[in-house]
């Protein structure tokens, strides 16, 4: 049965991924908390609306938890 094969894999990758888009946007969030206002707040900001996204669409796949937007 090659199909659960595959689809239990991809939960594992897509949980991998999320756990590590987990630690990114957390370490990403304390520089971006130390920072003034100017184009490094804000490229951080805009990076962290992506890795969120891209969160919840792992966290989705793998059937595992998304965290909230809140910052």
């Amino acid at each position: 049965m090659p199909a659960p094969a595959v689809a239990d894999e991809l939960r594992k990758a897509c949980r991998l991924h999320a756990r590590l888009l987990d630690a990114f946007i957390e370490l990403t969030q304390k520089e971006l908390n130390q920072l003034p206002p100017g184009f490094a707040e804000e490229s951080l900001r805009e990076s962290l609306e992506t890795m969120r996204a891209a969160r919840k669409t792992y966290g989705s796949a793998g059937g595992v938890f998304v965290v909230s937007n809140a910052a």
